[in-house]
């Protein structure tokens, strides 16, 4: 066996890379006398081995129409579920408002307490919606809904946003 010298070795696959012809350069493979002719133009191989063959002799793999790879599209109905959700505890949200205003506080906070309660569900659905592509803008919505339907967010931004909105609240005093 003869000793390569590292210059040899270096040398040797530009060499080879030299004289292997290029994709349009290749010959065809002749095809054996039980097998069928190359598919004309604009059609298909049908036979997995003229597949095969059409694919090494391009030297690429086509991936395009892959069998077993097409991505079955989710239902988006626990988007659907979270969003309607939201807007229902919205809803609700502001009729216990207006019950607070016409007097009635303890109808109002019960209403709230369970208004509450549903906008923890309606964002708790839009996020796994989100995450698990389940209606993904319907749930990333209804999550923005429900959170601005919470009451104690809502209270919050009131208090925050215009103090004075809170003077006139609680009823009338005539």
């Amino acid at each position: 066996m003869q000793q390569r010298t590292t210059q040899q070795r270096a040398a040797q696959p530009r060499t080879a890379a030299a004289a292997r012809p290029q994709p349009q350069q290749r010959p065809a493979t002749p095809t054996p006398s039980g097998q069928r002719a190359k598919a004309p133009s604009g059609q298909r191989p049908t036979s997995p081995t003229d597949e095969f063959a059409r694919l090494v002799q391009r030297n690429t793999v086509d991936v395009r129409n892959a069998p077993g790879r097409t991505r079955r599209r989710r239902n988006p109905l626990v988007g659907k579920i979270a969003l309607g959700l939201a807007v229902v505890c919205a809803a609700i949200d502001a009729s216990a408002f207006a019950v607070f205003v016409g007097g009635d506080t303890t109808f109002a906070f019960g209403i709230c307490f369970v208004t509450v309660f549903l906008t923890l569900v309606a964002a708790v659905l839009g996020f796994i919606a989100a995450v698990g592509s389940l209606g993904r803008w319907y749930g990333a919505i209804g999550v923005v809904v429900a959170f601005l339907a919470n009451p104690v967010i809502l209270i919050v931004l009131i208090v925050v946003v215009a103090p004075e909105l809170l003077t006139d609240m609680g009823g009338s005093a005539t």
